[in-house]
């Protein structure tokens, strides 16, 4: 037995106790995410932002608000104009449009979060190097769209699974047909074999959950590692070299790190739990009872992970909180000029340090007037 009829009445019960508040609860926070996905792509396009690193994460925003436009229409639609009852109305179009809204969603949704690896597989190799390495922005975008296409060509299994079927209204709703109604019924139902549901179920696991997970927590040990090392040689060279301070490299490095660990655990706090169930579907369906009933605790994580970067990049970058300020408050609160004096005093810091540390080609870079990564 796979769980005793206690447990099932709990998960049974908490879907339905928090299905009436689900949709209250993810329309706002996904208007809250649409905007700021909205700001931050607005922030990363300009000009003193434009590096190859800021243009992935550009582009982690654009997926994730896609991800946020379909889930606001859904809830909107199945959680507040209606009760959250799956089946309601006679039209075929909402039905499609569940459809259409789990698969725009899944595929948006794991384009971003390999995004995510390929950001920390970029920042590690730039920082395990000795010597400074450049990352051409269009090798970049390449990149971006590779990943996006293969990510589509693996949801295809998960795009031929399901289909919209006609049922007797009666068998789903009895309460509100009786058994000797002819009404039909429309929604969702798995319109293969059970091979291609398993097929799909593996790769949603395996490749669109459990592998970027391991990839972001590698990287990111590896990251922590490498500039452990680099914090170290720094040190050593400080005794040699009394002129050198390295506090504000170091300082940066270390925020970029904690960024990167800070997305980690949310990832798999978020995706983790639900790849291994999807492993456990595909081994034996009766899972898919569990998976069913936490639906709505899954979108709201999900949700909640696709705006996070924004919180972590108001609270942990100066130069993007200036660039927020400039963009949403009018001038006649806030004069640009100051805030643009302030960048430039923060530009001018930055190349002073890096001037006083121009002999030590080990931890120093050439002070320039190019965009910095956040």
């Amino acid at each position: 037995m796979m769980f005793s009829n206690t447990n099932r009445s709990l998960l049974v019960q908490f879907s339905e106790d928090y299905a009436q508040i689900h949709g209250r609860i993810v329309f706002p926070l996904t208007i809250f995410g649409i905007l700021t996905s909205v700001v931050t792509i607005i922030i990363l396009n300009r000009k003193n932002f434009q590096t190859p690193t800021n243009l992935i994460l550009q582009h982690v925003a654009f997926f994730d608000t896609i991800v946020l436009i379909s889930f606001n229409i859904y809830s909107f639609y199945f959680y507040i104009l209606h009760d959250p009852n799956p089946f309601v109305g006679q039209s075929q179009f909402w039905p499609r449009f569940a459809i259409f809204h789990s698969n725009i969603g899944l595929a948006a949704h794991s384009i971003a979060l390999w995004l995510t690896c390929l950001l920390a597989i970029i920042r590690y190799t730039i920082i395990s190097k000795t010597q400074q390495v450049s990352v051409n922005s269009t090798y970049v975008m390449i990149l971006i769209w590779l990943v996006a296409l293969v990510m589509c060509l693996l949801m295809i299994p998960n795009y031929l699974v399901w289909s919209v079927v006609s049922v007797p209204a009666h068998s789903l709703l009895p309460k509100s047909y009786s058994s000797n109604s002819t009404e039909t019924v429309y929604w969702v139902s798995s319109a293969t074999g059970q091979s291609l549901e398993k097929i799909s179920f593996g790769i949603l696991a395996i490749c669109l959950k459990i592998s970027p997970v391991i990839i972001l927590i590698i990287f990111s040990i590896l990251l922590i590692l490498s500039i452990r090392h680099a914090r170290q040689i720094r040190e050593r060279l400080r005794h040699n070299y009394s002129s050198i301070n390295s506090s504000s490299n170091i300082k940066n490095e270390m925020r970029t790190t904690t960024m990167l660990v800070l997305i980690t655990l949310c990832t798999v706090f978020v995706e983790l739990p639900q790849g291994l169930l999807l492993v456990a579907i595909g081994i034996d369906k009766k899972f898919f009872i569990i998976y069913s009933h936490l639906g709505d605790f899954w979108d709201l994580t999900s949700i909640s992970s696709s705006f996070i970067t924004f919180v972590m990049y108001c609270s942990m970058s100066q130069q993007f909180r200036l660039e927020m300020i400039s963009l949403l408050l009018p001038s006649v609160c806030i004069k640009k000029s100051n805030l643009e004096s302030r960048q430039n005093s923060l530009v001018k810091k930055k190349n002073l340090k890096q001037n006083k540390k121009q002999n030590c080609s080990l931890i120093i870079k050439k002070a320039t007037n190019i965009p910095e990564d956040l």
